[in-house]
Formats: C-alpha cells, structure tokens, sequence
C-alpha cells in the first residue's frame, strides 16, 4: 500500500473486489483463479508462524497477509500502520490509515488483527 495516494473509499472498494471473488456490480474484473492463488498460503514458507519470529506471525500471499484462523480474513499491510482487512465470513472490510511510530514494535500486526476481529463480531 505504500507510495499510493488513494481515499479511504477506494482502499474499500478494492477490498470488495477481492471480496467478491473479482466480481464488481456483476462484471468478472479478476478471475476467480486468481482470486483463490493470491490468498493461497498452503506453500510451508508463507504459513502463519513460519521462521518463528514475529514478522511471520501472519501468513502470506501475493502481497495479502492472513492470521491464523478459520474465518479466512486477508489483510493489505502498509509502512507506518495503514491496514485494509477483510473478513468474508462477516462480510466485513475495515480501512485503516495513518502514521504510527511504533509500527516495528513486536506484536503489532496480531494487536490490529485482535482489533479487527472485535470490530467485526460486533458488526
């Protein structure tokens, strides 16, 4: 997400496209292969808890971070603390943006995810 300048309302927007499987109002933008491959995380090198240090607490995909769990979120990650999360099984996008120093500080990534979670069962 980093060098974009892009509103709040088009970080949702293209969350919903991933959302809905590359569809946007009934036109297939993305193909669904490609879709379901960027959120692949089944290679060992790209699970959560992968290496064993904190900046593999999260797996990965094609530029798609996702925590452990069974509600198949996926999130955008930027420097500094912008944060695009998705959780399909809510249907739930939260868009997060801003400047926090202490996005190095070790647990960060799995304090937002806890965040978002709480955010969206309240939803």
């Amino acid at each position: 997400m980093g060098g974009l300048s892009v509103s709040l309302r088009d970080y949702a927007r293209f969350a919903r496209l991933y959302l809905k499987e590359g569809n946007y109002n009934g036109e297939q933008i993305l193909s669904r292969e490609w879709i379901r491959d960027s959120l692949d995380m089944s290679a060992d090198y790209s699970k959560p808890g992968s290496n064993y240090d904190a900046y593999n607490a999260i797996g990965y995909g094609y530029q798609w971070w996702m925590p452990d769990g069974q509600e198949g979120e996926f999130m955008a990650i930027g420097v500094y603390g912008q944060w695009i999360y998705v959780n399909p099984s809510k249907q739930v996008i939260i868009v997060k943006t801003g400047a926090d120093p202490n996005f190095m500080e070790k647990g960060y990534e799995l304090k937002h995810v806890a965040f978002f979670r709480a955010v969206a069962d309240k939803i």
